[in-house]
């Protein structure tokens, strides 16, 4: 197989597998935006979240079982995968995170934000721990009047911008473990020549 056809299968699984690895991070950013106020969908969320380093590793492992015919898949070309993986990934929920806050949420983020931050209880810890001061600095030097100004100022494209930022900083880290977890193994050799 010559260099082009490793780099276009690569890609194309890594495209395929990152729709489905983008729509997951979808589901989970969903759940923790409309969870904010509490309850089982920032759970939820959070699961997503923890759980997707183990979905990359499990979706690199299916690639390299399924292109192990063709050559074995080395560290490099795991990694490769993993970072397409992710990049593809990010695009997605980079996209639907603008989708949403641009015609579906409607301010309902930072208003529910707000009411958790003002509830008793959670006044109270911010009180306790001081991160009610750091909020009050980080707001004056801001030059906002208060935090729900501070935030209703986000735009879409910034959040959006942030998240695939976020991920593909992360997704890069993520690639090294998971493409130890991808790459082809002598015992993975030995299982398809008795085959």
């Amino acid at each position: 197989m010559t260099r082009n056809d490793t780099l276009r299968q690569t890609n194309a699984f890594a495209m395929l597998d990152g729709l489905l690895f983008g729509i997951y991070w979808c589901f989970g950013f969903l759940c923790a935006v409309k969870g904010v106020g509490g309850g089982g969908l920032s759970t939820l969320g959070f699961m997503v979240i923890i759980s997707a380093p183990f979905l990359g590793c499990y979706l690199a492992r299916r690639f390299e079982r399924q292109v192990r015919q063709d050559e074995p898949v080395g560290y490099g070309k795991a990694y490769l995968y993993s970072a397409l993986l992710y990049l593809y990934a990010s695009i997605i929920l980079a996209l639907a995170a603008y989708a949403y806050f641009r015609w579906l949420d409607g301010g309902n983020f930072v208003s529910s934000y707000i009411a958790l931050q003002n509830a008793p209880e959670m006044q109270q810890a911010l009180h306790e721990s001081g991160m009610q001061d750091f909020f009050d600095n980080a707001v004056a030097q801001s030059g906002f009047s208060s935090l729900e100004e501070m935030l209703r100022s986000i735009g879409p494209a910034d959040i959006a911008a942030s998240l695939f930022n976020v991920n593909i900083f992360l997704g890069l880290l993520l690639s090294l473990p998971t493409a130890l977890v991808g790459k082809t193994r002598s015992s993975d050799l030995n299982e398809t020549n008795t085959k």
